[in-house]
């Protein structure tokens, strides 16, 4: 060691000069040389990982190696490799990047080191990996540059202090780790693009009988090393109901990224197939635009339009033509000029702007599938079809025939999208937001539940049996709700309460009249407005409510005003920046502030009473101020339909949602302006306990059974019974069957729910005595707690004879 270097070190040391490093043993070197083969050798990911573990373990003599990575979106870290814990552990063990001492070695960027982990404050103990045995625990971040890729974590049995020679080393080989994972993701990157660039080329040079896109998907799924075994994904829960059945895989058939530079010596004949290429792809847009308004007419046909008149526009067909006149083939330069447009909205920002990139990407896409000469995919045949995807399209929905679908599983999505709409609209459960949908392969078994929002892949045996004993005891159920199909909601001692239907499209009305609704007690007015380039104008809502009054035949349909909020608002509306958007500019308070678009919706309402009988439910109201507001517009609406000369439902009763706390505690003021309450129960419970359901921090909080839900509940019936008005509930809560004990003692005159509910409802209903439902409500509203009525609730329905069956729809 040179002088000026000891100098450095006593500084550093506080004086003391360390003996002089000692070359690295042997056991050490072959231990990173063999890490270092594996680097050059790495062709699957994560067997590699494994293996590394099992190398660790053995050379460095720990209990356990352990390698946690961060997902995508670097929130989340995943178990993707162990030895020395429970091997059935990797792929579920999943945490926050803010979670235990794993966590802390993220959130740290150094190396942790704890003597006894399950002592220490940051611990997060996962008992299916069996870690409770060991003590000790270090923990290393694996980087590459500045960015962090996983935990590298060795424990031990005994309570140990690790040297620093060996915190040294192990910090080494958190790196190769890293420099590992980076490579086999390139090399997996590169491999795709190569796969893409030979199919390319392939389709390209073939004339005739160019294999499918599942064909190819097909091939790709065998060449893995093999298939996911006994996985248990989470997300949400979009469409209830159970369903089983072969995974089908669906994807874009070409992507322009995929596209590799190419040139032309004939550029007349590249713009002649570029020509050709743009007529095709209006011709399919123009007919898929037919068949969407076939199955939903409440998507507005000219999001279609829009696509049509892109691949008409001048400005855009000379841009690629000007690329091909200077010697690019059609098919680059296709890409360029639609890339040039995706980049130009993506930086001008806005949630409508990417929107709009995101058409023009899809338009861009649609034109290289007919450049390929590829025609559109064909729906999935087959029984017992489980489509997953990382999303899906209004196109690939209509391309499948859902009679064939038994469940959806989507990496993306929401449980308010399109796709989850359609898919309660037909009853398939639904699961979005799985985040590992990825690992679901072609073929592979798959078990939907869209009650707890769970995807079973290649479930075992018992897992099986239990789902397929389910499925018995569901369909026989379902046998003996048959028999009471066109009988009343009504108790064993004469008192009816009128069940309802919460429908969003008109498809909807099909099954609420299936499952014996009595009438539609929340007709959502939303989709049309969140769907079409600008507001619908009168006669346009006019047709839609008309076709759902015509489809119920007589029966009632209370239809709620636009009811907006920060997850749905349209692309054509400009939003406020807000700290808080669901305390903020949302639902009556958007409709107020824009009174004569929401005068338009007043005279179509209005107007579609002569068609049906129809009752008005204005959302969200907080103040007698607001709701004297409402019903001064709605005044107008009726004086201008007058001076008109149109015709209108002139005695149409008006509703008021109670979802907010103010509107409980003034509901004795609020009767007297309205005809009836709806008790919005999804809005109610959030504002009441401060709890974010989506929010997996806090939605365990998120409890309907809450003592102060249902005082909250009991207070409004009796201000609407005091004041001789109905009083119904449209909530969720509406279709809980262990609600309905209380709910019914409450003394609610009408139940709304999604259609698939009701038969269950009523069937409870038809087992209880009103008397005996008072008399336990006035008990468990006395608890104190959400686990004592719980509790209470639960006997009682086992007293009924009715547990099981019940639970098999909560």
């Amino acid at each position: 060691m040179s002088e000026s270097s000891k100098t450095a070190v006593k500084k550093q040391t506080g004086g003391r000069v360390p003996p002089e490093p000692q070359p690295v043993q042997q056991p050490e070197l072959h231990l990173l040389e063999d890490i270092d083969a594996l680097f050059s050798q790495a062709h699957d990911l994560r067997g590699t990982l494994q293996e590394i573990t099992k190398i660790i373990t053995q050379r460095i003599g720990t209990d356990v190696c352990s390698l946690y990575l961060l997902d995508s979106k670097g929130e989340r870290l995943t178990l993707w490799a162990t030895t020395g814990l429970d091997q059935t552990a990797v792929g579920k063990v999943s945490l926050d990047k803010h979670e235990g001492l794993t966590g802390l070695v993220i959130e740290t960027r150094e190396p942790v080191v704890a003597p006894d982990a399950m002592t220490h404050e940051r611990n997060k103990y996962f008992p299916e990996t069996g870690e409770e045995r060991f003590h000790s625990f270090l923990g290393l971040p694996m980087s590459d540059k500045d960015k962090i890729l996983g935990v590298l974590i060795v424990q031990s049995r005994s309570r140990r202090r690790f040297p620093q020679t060996e915190v040294r080393l192990l910090r080494t080989i958190a790196t190769q780790v890293a420099g590992i994972i980076v490579q086999a993701r390139v090399q997996d990157s590169l491999k795709t693009k190569e796969r893409e660039r030979q199919d390319y080329r392939a389709r390209m040079l073939a004339a005739i009988q160019r294999p499918s896109a599942y064909e190819r998907r097909r091939a790709q799924q065998t060449q893995r090393p093999g298939r996911a075994s006994r996985l248990r994904l989470t997300g949400i829960s979009a469409s209830p109901g159970i369903g089983s059945g072969q995974a089908h895989l669906v994807h874009p058939v070409v992507r322009l990224d995929a596209i590799e530079e190419h040139h032309t010596n004939n550029p007349d004949a590249e713009i002649q197939h570029l020509r050709t290429a743009l007529m095709r792809s209006i011709q399919e847009i123009n007919a898929l635009k037919e068949r969407v308004q076939e199955r939903l007419p409440e998507i507005d046909r000219a999001i279609f339009d829009v696509h049509r008149m892109m691949l008409e526009d001048v400005a855009f067909i000379e841009k690629i033509e000007t690329q091909i006149q200077d010697g690019y083939a059609a098919d680059t330069a296709l890409k360029k000029v639609t890339e040039g447009y995706v980049e130009t909205l993506e930086r001008a920002g806005g949630e409508h702007l990417r929107d709009r990139a995101a058409d023009v990407r899809d338009i861009g896409q649609r034109v290289l599938r007919h450049l390929l000469g590829l025609e559109e995919k064909s729906g999935p045949q087959g029984e017992n079809l489980i489509l997953v995807a990382d999303d899906l399209s209004l196109s690939d929905l209509c391309r499948v025939d859902h009679r064939q679908l038994k469940g959806v599983v989507l990496a993306n999505g929401g449980a308010t999208s399109h796709t989850s709409i359609l898919a309660k609209s037909f009853e398939i459960p639904t699961v979005v937001g799985v985040e590992h949908a990825a690992v679901i392969q072609q073929g592979d078994a798959v078990i939907v539940d869209g009650n707890a929002g769970v995807a079973y892949v290649n479930p075992g045996a018992e897992i099986v049996r239990e789902y397929s004993r389910f499925d018995r005891e569901y369909r026989a159920f379902n046998r003996n709700l048959e028999e009471i199909h066109d009988l009343p909601a009504e108790t064993r001692d004469g008192v009816r309460i009128a069940l309802g239907a919460n429908i969003g499209l008109l498809s909807d009305v099909d099954f609420a009249k299936r499952h014996g609704a009595e009438n539609v007690g929340l007709y959502r007015t939303e989709v049309p407005f969140l769907t079409y380039s600008d507001f619908p104008d009168e006669e346009t809502q006019l047709a839609l409510y008309q076709r759902v009054l015509t489809s119920m035949e007589g029966k009632p349909v209370t239809i709620r005003t636009l009811d907006l909020g920060p997850d749905k608002y349209p692309p054509y509306m400009k939003l406020p920046q807000e700290d808080n958007p669901f305390l903020g500019w949302r639902s009556i308070r958007i409709s107020l502030e824009m009174a004569d678009l929401f005068k338009v919706q007043l005279r179509a309402i209005l107007r579609a009473g002569v068609h049906g009988p129809v009752r008005i439910l204005f959302p969200m109201i907080s103040s007698a101020e607001e709701l004297l507001q409402v019903k001064n517009l709605l005044t107008q609406a009726k004086d201008e339909l007058q001076r008109e000369g149109k015709l209108f439902d002139p005695l149409m009763p008006v509703g008021m949602m109670v979802e907010v706390p103010a509107a409980v505690w003034l509901a004795d003021r609020l009767a007297q302006e309205v005809d009836f309450f709806s008790i919005g129960t999804n809005d109610l419970i959030q504002y009441l306990l401060a709890v974010d359901r989506n929010n997996r921090k806090v939605a365990s909080l998120y409890e309907p059974l809450h003592p102060a839900v249902l005082n909250a509940i009991a207070t409004t019936a009796r201000a609407a019974q005091h004041a001789g008005k109905r009083v119904s509930m449209c909530g969720e809560m509406a279709s809980d069957p262990l609600c309905t004990l209380v709910l019914l003692g409450v003394g609610l005159d009408e139940l709304s729910m999604e259609p698939f509910f009701v038969p269950v409802i009523k069937r409870l209903i038809r087992s209880l005595s009103y008397t005996d439902a008072q008399s336990l409500t006035q008990e468990v509203t006395q608890l104190g707690t959400a686990r004592e009525v719980k509790g209470r609730l639960f006997s009682t329905l086992k007293d009924l004879g009715m547990i099981e069956l019940v639970e098999m729809y909560r």
